[in-house]
């Protein structure tokens, strides 16, 4: 699970997962779009409107995915699409404690050819560990990420609680704190996030939700880079759908 090429090709395998994999208990696929008013990645913001599909496996312990994100709207022409693909693996610990080790490519299209990432315009290669406390009072989880393209290093924790409203329904909130420390480049954020879940069936769900971040001074945004109008603080909204079977 280090390396794109294995994770390309599970993504493939998955394709024929409902003939291949039929008798198979352990797997399990989700996929859904998000549209959010402003693209924000770890406290900066890259775009603003932009719609997200994705698409995951998960068979036993293994995890293979991918995520898209497109830019919409008067200032689409200015922000770069963005294709990702990762792959993780679950470590078997006990059941309060959760380890999650995981590879991820970021490929810019607008940047270059696909697998370039020279200088890091068209793509990165980034690995991941995390560590979660499931069973804790607001299930804090700690996660520490490294771009093996950029030089970049980043550490993030967080803590989130889920609130029952109705039969199908759920309150979700969440504050993450984090930093950045990349060759050259350096900052820290924070953010919270808000969002109402609605269960339209066993394996069709919706949100709606509104985030809010806070970034150090340094942080280039999407604002800043377009019309030297920096922004310390981000306010956003999302909404979405997901299926899982």
């Amino acid at each position: 699970m280090k390396h794109f090429t294995l994770a390309a090709a599970l993504l493939c395998a998955t394709a024929i997962a409902p003939t291949a994999f039929a008798q198979d208990s352990d797997l399990s696929v989700s996929t859904g779009v998000d549209y959010v008013s402003q693209y924000v990645f770890r406290g900066v913001s890259l775009a603003d409107d932009a719609i997200q599909p994705y698409a995951e496996a998960s068979i036993g312990n293994f995890t293979v995915g991918g995520w898209a994100s497109t830019a919409i709207g008067e200032n689409s022409v200015f922000a770069g699409d963005e294709f990702d693909l990762y792959a993780g693996y679950s470590v078997p610990l006990d059941s309060s404690i959760s380890l999650d080790l995981g590879a991820t490519y970021y490929h810019y299209p607008q940047g270059g050819d696909f697998l370039e990432t020279k200088d890091g315009g068209a793509g990165t290669y980034e690995v991941s560990a995390s560590v979660g406390l499931g069973d804790a009072p607001l299930a804090p989880s700690i996660s520490a990420y490294y771009d093996l393209t950029l030089e970049a290093f980043t550490v993030e924790g967080g803590v989130s609680h889920s609130v029952e409203v109705g039969e199908k329904q759920s309150f979700d909130l969440g504050l993450t704190v984090g930093l950045v420390d990349g060759d050259g480049f350096s900052y820290e954020w924070a953010s919270a996030n808000a969002s109402l879940s609605h269960a339209l069936s066993d394996d069709v769900g919706v949100y709606v939700g509104a985030n809010y971040a806070l970034n150090s001074e340094d942080a280039l945004n999407f604002d800043s880079a377009l019309n030297g109008d920096p922004k310390g603080s981000l306010l956003w909204v999302g909404t979405g759908i997901s299926a899982g079977f």
